[in-house]
Parts: C-alpha cells; structure tokens; sequence
C-alpha cells in the first residue's frame, strides 16, 4: 500500500506557481522548487511525475484564477465593469512585487517560443480564452447598448489583448505604476469604459 502524501497538495502546487513565475520555467532549479513546496523529491516524483508536469498545472492554474476575474456579470447591463476589474485587480490594485512579474502566461508565450511548442500553446490557449471572453462581454455590452458597435466585439477583444499584453511587458520592464496605470485609463477610455 502506498504511503499517503505528507504536504498539502494546493499549498505545494500554489508555491510552486510562484517560483515559477518569478522565475520562469528554465530558472528554476529541482531544489529551489522542492524548498519552496516543502517536499521530498520522492513525494514530488510520486505526485507530479515531472518539473515539467507541474509546470503545466501551475499554468492552467494561472490562467484558471486570471479567467475568473473577468466573470460574466449578474447584471445584464454590467459588462464593460469586469473588464475594468481585470485591468485593476490584475495591474493597478496588485502588489508591486506581483506586478513586476508580469504575467505567467505571457512570459511563458515568450520564453517557450521554439523551446517547447506544447507548453507555448497551452500558455497561448489561456491567454485565448481570455481574448474570448472579452469578446463575450464586449458583444453583451454592445447589444445593451453600454457601447457602440462602431467596431465588432471580436476586434476590440483582440485590441484589449494587445493592450494586455503591451502592460504586461511594460510591468516585467518594472515601468513606473503611474505610467502604467495612465495607459490604461488612456486606453480604457477610447474603449469607451470609464476608469
């Protein structure tokens, strides 16, 4: 019978995302992950099989909780406000030490280009799913009528990408707050979403 694990899964994989996005994957050391996530290499090898393989959950798991800030609202003419929070809670509200990390899926984007096409897509298809669902509240919005449809939804989605991902570089460039919070005020405002 196997012996159960001696640490608490969440705050070990938790730890380990960390590491990761301070890092990146190919920084981070086997001791530096172990010492982080407070385990032996044999429960490690026993419950991820891999660095590689716990690089892939701590990945979805980033994208999963950046996902969820931009949740539908309960409120039918309420859709531009989870796009201003995913730009406050992601950048202006969040800690320095966070935002200079940037964010773990565009760095991964970055550092996986021609390393490891598989992980670089899975970081892709976060960042996806998150372009899709500003897509979603940017169409809501316009059939509310809380924007115009001067341009579609799936244009402007694509437009409040790159302005995340212009951010997110400028954060790992450790850019002053203030001028980071005034590109997206500037940015949201031609959006037609108010600060």
């Amino acid at each position: 019978m196997a012996r159960p694990s001696s640490f608490k899964r969440d705050a070990a994989v938790d730890a380990a995302l960390k590491v990761f996005w301070r890092r990146g994957y190919a920084a981070t050391s086997m001791p530096e992950l172990l010492g982080a996530m407070g385990v032996a290499r044999s429960s490690f090898y026993a419950s991820f099989s891999s660095k590689r393989e716990l690089f892939r959950e701590c990945l979805e798991l980033f994208g999963n909780r950046t996902l969820a800030i931009l949740a539908m609202p309960g409120s039918s003419r309420e859709n531009l406000a989870p796009i201003r929070t995913f730009f406050l809670q992601t950048v202006s509200e969040a800690p320095e030490q966070r935002i200079s990390r940037g964010c773990m899926m565009v760095n991964s984007v970055l550092e996986m280009a021609d390393v490891d096409p598989e992980l670089q897509l899975l970081a892709q298809t976060k960042l996806d799913e998150i372009q899709d669902r500003f897509r979603q509240l940017l169409t809501n919005a316009q059939l509310t009528g809380e924007m115009t449809d001067t341009h579609s939804p799936a244009e402007l989605a694509e437009t409040l990408m790159t302005l995340n991902l212009g951010i997110r570089v400028q954060c790992r460039k450790q850019v002053d707050r203030i001028r980071l919070q005034q590109s997206i005020d500037i940015s949201l405002t031609l959006f037609g979403i108010a600060a």
